[in-house]
């Protein structure tokens, strides 16, 4: 049973509402399958997919089971907010594993027992968690957000307390993907038997295997450039036909899963989804499926299996049943294909594109953020303004360094959607534990700066570092000016690549009220995002402008560290690393100041309502949506019109009225 305050749908759980989780429900009591990996879209069935398993097992064939989330945190979250609902709402659960008033006494958030078995719910950040006692049934969740252990990979650990169940264990992990390369569902799938859904077209019956740049499209406006994501369709690859959303509805109760991992036969090496596209080319017939799969089922399980096109034998081992699907397969209308059109339309830089491939597609995505950037384009492109704040500045923050013999400051104006200036950097020498210093300091902290409008601005926050050699005297100037929210700092220490929040969301205890503590800021995280900033080639949101007062050795600074890809315990990561003999202190100003422009924000700041209220202008003109034509015509095969190819999408028209002038 669904419970309503698990999710939008309640009542008696369906699989046909949701086709494209039926397969990977089968594959549990499919013959010879030990091991299950699910890379899908978000809200798409991966919780299901664990409740169920868990229900099933409960009810009709109990055992020790595990579920493992990526901290402890998330795993007392998922037992609250989805296991209880799930099991309050189904009466076969409620009444094996009980309720608050009849459950064990041994019964706990994180522990729940049944006739023949127990469920424990554990975070994967602790080796004891991972290797206590047997389980038989082990399901990962979340698995690219799980951290290296010294220990090993929590997947390995995990996976090794079945050992003592040897035909009957099950280890499950699902996950959206992340970061090509890293992601750890990505390669877990690649050692499966890579299964893919096909749905047969309501025209024409051909079975094809949908994929968003593939199949789906829209129309343009009268210019060829504007796009109308309102009008996108899937098209059939064989008869041309755009369904409607009805038809799509239709294709996706016909979902049937095929293992398409290449494979060595008979001394030759065959692609099944290659094969199958010849096949169908050379003679659209839709028995040219048969030629490359053998429909295996019964009513405890369904796939296709491979076979080789020489021998006939099934040549993919079925032992890891691996899946993957986006929202391609989703029947809800918010994924519907003008919905995802027009989330790719908006995905116009690297995070956008990342988040689209991975909870969208279900894909990995390559991401640039480790390109070394060159100093002299960014050289290059420094501006003359007009004043010394320009006119697209809402708000204004500082980043500080601190050195054994010196302090270097960024100030840092900030505009619609993180758009920013470089308004100032400024360099005190002398040790900051001298009051002189500290005094200096104070004073440029105070001052104020102008716009060409004669508006006055003042430094709403700054973000102090708190490391080195000087640590209790930038504790004690902090304390002295927290009302004015200037915060001391430190990095958190991710040698192994987490990327927490930049600024945190615990609230401090009880003790650290009493004591002072620095701000703990997730570095690694706001370098992702000013490495993403700085890759962008004209103004708008997340745009750099630069003063023409910065230099080379700036440029330098700012762009020094790069991004290496690490492993621990087998486990792949990125990391932030600053190359031997280089300085990056222009970088670490930048990620104070942005830090406490997230400081603001924490505390209520709404950054594009502030630079309404301030009257700051806006740097680019969104591009306007195309008007729909009175009666658009859909291409059809009868009319004999073919689908216009999606252009990328249009990049945003600069106007320069508040980001100054670049240098000829």
């Amino acid at each position: 049973m669904l419970a309503k305050e698990a999710g939008s749908t309640s009542g008696r759980y369906r699989t046909a509402r949701v086709e494209i989780a039926r397969g990977p429900m089968l594959a549990v009591t499919e013959p010879g399958v030990r091991k299950i990996t699910a890379q899908v879209a978000t809200q798409l069935l991966k919780s299901t997919l664990i409740e169920n398993i868990m229900g099933y097992h409960a009810h009709l064939d109990p055992c020790p089971m595990l579920i493992v989330q990526p901290k402890d945190t998330a795993a007392l979250q998922f037992s609250k907010e989805r296991l209880a609902p799930f099991i309050k709402a189904t009466p076969v659960l409620r009444g094996l594993i009980g309720t608050s008033k009849t459950r064990d006494a041994g019964d706990t958030i994180d522990y729940k027992a049944f006739p023949g078995g127990f469920l424990g719910i554990v975070g994967a950040g602790s080796p004891d968690n991972l290797a206590r006692r047997p389980i038989r049934i082990i399901l990962f969740d979340e698995v690219d957000k799980y951290l290296p252990l010294k220990e090993g990979n929590p997947l390995l650990i995990g996976a090794e307390r079945l050992a003592t169940f040897e035909s009957n264990s099950l280890d499950v992990a699902v996950c959206s993907p992340t970061i090509t390369g890293e992601s750890k569902i990505e390669a877990r799938l690649a050692e499966s038997d890579q299964r893919r859904a096909s749905v047969a077209c309501p025209e024409c019956h051909h079975r094809q295997f949908p994929e968003f740049f593939n199949h789906i499209d829209w129309e343009h406006g009268s210019d060829g450039k504007t796009h109308r994501p309102d009008t996108a369709r899937i098209y059939c690859e064989a008869c041309g036909t755009a369904w409607s959303e009805g038809q799509r509805l239709r294709a996706l109760e016909t979902i049937r899963w095929h293992q398409t991992r290449t494979f060595e036969c008979c001394g030759i090496r065959q692609d099944p989804l290659e094969r199958y596209a010849a096949e169908w080319k050379a003679e659209i017939d839709p028995r040219a499926v048969d030629k490359v799969w053998d429909w295996w089922a019964s009513n405890r399980w369904a796939v296709y299996r491979a076979k080789c096109s020489c021998c006939g034998t099934w040549a993919v081992p079925n032992k890891h049943a691996g899946f993957q699907a986006g929202k391609e397969y989703s029947p809800w209308a918010n994924d519907a294909p003008p919905e995802l059109a027009a989330k790719w339309l908006a995905a116009t830089d690297e995070d956008g594109k990342l988040t689209f491939y991975n909870t969208q597609l279900a894909r990995t995505y390559r991401k640039n953020t480790g390109k070394i950037l060159d100093p002299d384009s960014l050289l290059a492109r420094r501006e003359v303004w007009e004043a010394e704040i320009p006119d697209g500045v809402a708000i204004l923050t500082a980043g500080i360094d601190t050195q054994d013999y010196r302090i270097e400051i960024e100030i840092v104006g900030w505009g619609r959607d993180e758009e920013s200036w470089s308004i100032a950097y400024e360099v005190i020498e002398g040790e900051f534990d001298d009051p002189k210093v500290q005094a200096q300091l104070d004073a440029y902290l105070r001052r104020i700066w102008h716009r060409a409008d004669g508006r006055p601005f003042k430094i709403s926050a700054a973000c102090h570092d708190s490391g080195g050699h000087h640590t209790n005297a930038v504790y004690t100037f902090s304390k002295a000016n927290l009302s004015r929210y200037i915060w001391a700092i430190r990095g958190e220490s991710a040698r192994t690549g987490q990327r927490n929040p930049i600024w945190p969301t615990k609230r401090p205890s009880s003790r650290s009220k009493k004591s002072f503590r620095p701000v703990i800021l997730g570095v690694n995280a706001a370098k992702d995002v000013i490495r993403s900033y700085l890759g962008r080639t004209g103004p708008g949101p997340g745009y750099m402008h630069f003063n023409v007062d910065r230099d080379v050795g700036y440029f330098a600074q700012l762009t020094a560290e790069v991004i290496v890809v690490r492993e621990l315990g087998g486990q792949k990561y990125r990391v932030w690393e600053l190359p031997g003999g280089r300085a990056n202190e222009a970088s670490d100003c930048r990620v104070y100041a942005y830090a406490a422009l997230h400081g603001l924000m924490h505390r209520g700041l709404k950054l594009n309502r502030e630079a309404e209220r301030v009257g700051a202008v806006m740097t680019f003109e969104p591009e306007q949506p195309a008007p729909a034509p009175p009666q658009p015509a859909p291409a059809t095969p009868e009319t004999g019109t073919a689908p216009t190819p999606a252009l990328p999408p249009a990049k945003m028209t600069a106007r320069r009225t508040g980001g100054g002038r670049r240098l000829a």
